[in-house]
């Protein structure tokens, strides 16, 4: 089911159907992909004063192809899928807002679509979880702008955030891993594309 978002300017065009979004992009250029092999599925956990864990979860994220790592040409596109998991809850916590800043991504690509139950507003993704329901992937399709060429789109761990109800008050979350990916828009003479092409 496709939701209606707040998007900027550049991305208006993610507010239509994906089939809609395809057919208008048919005469654009082919895919032009040197796909990496990056992902970085931040891990989060709370504890309490003492130091023992409440309970714990993880930002399941992947793309295809996957430019992170790797190299990707100006008109080629790829997806972006998200989803947030708690695998244990803090007991008394009633939901959890996640969210990830896309803004670095945003800056050398246009959002074609976005599918799933996470809301796309400016730059930022975000979803309600309320457990025990578990959350389906969030899916943004993405078309690199002309004109990026050399520039690097960035996705870190600090682009991550999280916010917990627990009965009346919110409690903050800990992060377990640290890290960042990237990927750099090249040309396509550079990436060796003629025709439509995931090269590596």
């Amino acid at each position: 089911m496709l939701l209606g978002t707040s998007l900027p300017a550049n991305a208006a065009a993610a507010q239509g159907p994906p089939a809609a979004a395809a057919q208008a992009t048919a005469v654009r250029e082919p895919e032009c992909v040197w796909p990496g092999n990056a992902w970085l599925n931040p891990q989060f956990y709370w504890r309490n004063v003492i130091g023992a864990r409440l309970g714990e979860g993880v930002i399941h994220e992947s793309s295809s192809p996957n430019p992170f790592g790797g190299w990707i040409a100006p008109g080629s596109t790829f997806t972006f899928r998200w989803r947030p998991e708690t695998t244990r809850n803090p007991i008394g916590a009633q939901y959890h807002i996640h969210r990830v800043n896309l803004a670095s991504v945003m800056a050398v690509a246009d959002v074609e679509w976005v599918a799933g139950p996470g809301t796309l507003t400016g730059t930022t993704l975000s979803a309600q979880e309320t457990p025990p329901q578990k959350l389906g992937d969030t899916v943004v399709k993405f078309r690199i702008r002309p004109g990026t060429e050399g520039r690097t789109a960035t996705l870190s761990s600090a682009d991550h955030s999280l916010t917990t109800r627990w009965l009346f008050a919110n409690i903050n979350n800990l992060w377990e891993n640290f890290g960042s990916i990237s990927f750099t828009v090249a040309s396509r003479a550079s990436l060796g594309c003629g025709s439509s092409s995931v090269l590596g």
